[in-house]
């Protein structure tokens, strides 16, 4: 192509469509999170930090419509984007969905789409990209893959979901999924009153609205700035941290006993334990380096009685009985859809039965962990049954737990005529969605 550079005629060092289709990319191959492989390629190109904030907002805006881009490739250009390198799936959808969703012009996209061989775009493609009716364009699928489409999710999710809430409630849940998530403030009590805090958000244009249920916890109505960026945050004053994961932690109690996090980084719920009853806490984390993170998290939040320990819990590394053990393993994160929306582009059915049989192993030393009469919290991020319930229909019937109601009542009542755990729901709750159980070992 002769002429000026395809950077020089279009503005800025490297067109933001191919800067997220970069990123995308590696997020597929890799199986990475956004945030992380973000992180990543922007330290490697300090020249392209202006960008960022845009390109997280436009990566998501992808993620979120992959599945409607999908189909609009396939109808109007004859391209399956499936049998595409990564990279050029990737901008082939950053372009497809600018001219769905964005006001951008065609001649931006047209000469992008032409440095990359998408010979098949020209004007009037581009019209029919933005015409086609979503209902023309699901015409013929069956009801479980018109809203994996509309929603842009995998069918299985979808179906899965279907067959859990009904096809009412699954919709609504797939309308929240593709919201913004809301962003929730624990506030660090121990360093300041939840009224302090408060009142210095407002000074920096941050609105929130206290809880009903946990009173340490704050919501984000709205907000003029990067929470993560202002002083108050850098200085331990509050923590990010989604209302489920708050809720797991004050579930299980402390009243300053010693209590074992089986699973801990990033360390939310250990420094929550700490910071609510003096707790003394032992967190294990198999991760070295999600190790070394958690101890800075906890330094921040001047959680000094949190001990991380690197050590596999599967193989329980630690003598002795515990009154007290919460467990939140790693799982299929299903209720993340909407928090990680780069999940759709490779989650599989096989990875529930997988972590569901590792989650019981954990499930059986935190058991071994615990003295008689202890307490245990079970918790998840995903909305499986096979992850939740199942698991612990398991764990009374295996190990002769106890299962106890769960306080206070947050969410709805779990599944399986398990009704003293609790279920939480993006769309009902403004959490992610997430399974909680109170169990004791008799």
């Amino acid at each position: 192509m002769s002429g000026p550079s395809l950077s020089r005629r279009l503005g800025g060092p490297e067109p933001i469509e191919v800067i997220v289709a970069e990123i995308l990319a590696r997020v597929e191959v890799s199986r990475l999170s956004l945030r992380s492989v973000m992180e990543d390629y922007f330290k490697q190109r300090p020249r392209l930090k202006q960008a960022r904030g845009l390109a997280r907002a436009y990566a998501t805006g992808v993620l979120r419509t992959y599945r409607i881009v999908d189909e609009l490739a396939d109808r109007v250009l004859g391209l399956d984007p499936e049998f595409l390198p990564p990279f050029e799936r990737n901008l082939l959808r950053a372009l497809l969905y600018e001219a769905r969703f964005r006001d951008v012009r065609d001649e931006r996209i047209l000469a992008i789409g032409a440095r990359y061989g998408f010979e098949e775009m020209d004007r009037a493609a581009l019209r029919r990209v933005r015409e086609l009716d979503v209902k023309e364009l699901v015409r013929g699928l069956s009801p479980v893959a018109r809203m994996a489409v509309e929603y842009s999710q995998p069918d299985w999710v979808v179906e899965y979901l279907v067959k859990l809430l009904g096809s009412r409630d699954a919709r609504r849940l797939l309308k929240a999924f593709n919201r913004e998530p809301t962003t929730w403030i624990r506030v660090n009590t121990a360093r300041i009153s939840v009224e302090r805090l408060e009142s210095r958000l407002r000074r920096r244009g941050i609105i929130v609205e206290r809880d009903e249920h946990l009173p340490f916890m704050l919501r984000v109505v709205r907000s003029e700035v990067n929470i993560s960026r202002i002083p108050e945050y850098g200085r331990g004053l509050f923590y990010i941290q989604d209302k489920g994961s708050a809720l797991a932690a004050h579930l299980l109690g402390g009243e300053s006993q010693v209590v074992v996090d089986v699973t801990a980084a990033p360390g939310g719920k250990a420094s929550l334990l700490h910071q609510l009853w003096s707790s003394e806490v032992v967190a294990l984390e198999i991760k070295r380096k999600r190790a070394m993170i958690m101890r800075k998290l906890l330094g921040r939040l001047g959680a000094w009685k949190v001990y991380t320990v690197v050590a596999d819990s599967r193989v329980a590394p630690l003598r002795g009985r515990f009154s007290k053990v919460i467990v939140d393993p790693d799982c299929s994160s299903l209720g993340r859809l909407g928090h990680s929306p780069e999940m759709r582009l490779w989650i599989k059915p096989s990875v529930i039965r997988k972590y569901a049989f590792e989650q019981r192993a954990l499930l059986k030393v935190a058991y071994d962990l615990l003295e008689r009469g202890g307490e245990l919290v079970y918790s998840t991020c995903t909305l499986t049954l096979e992850e939740n319930e199942e698991n612990i229909a398991w764990a009374l019937e295996s190990l002769g737990m106890e299962l106890l109601e769960a306080r206070p009542r947050v969410g709805l009542p779990g599944l399986l005529g398990l009704r003293e755990t609790q279920r939480l729901y993006p769309h009902l709750h403004g959490t992610t969605g997430f399974f909680i159980a109170k169990l004791r070992k008799e």
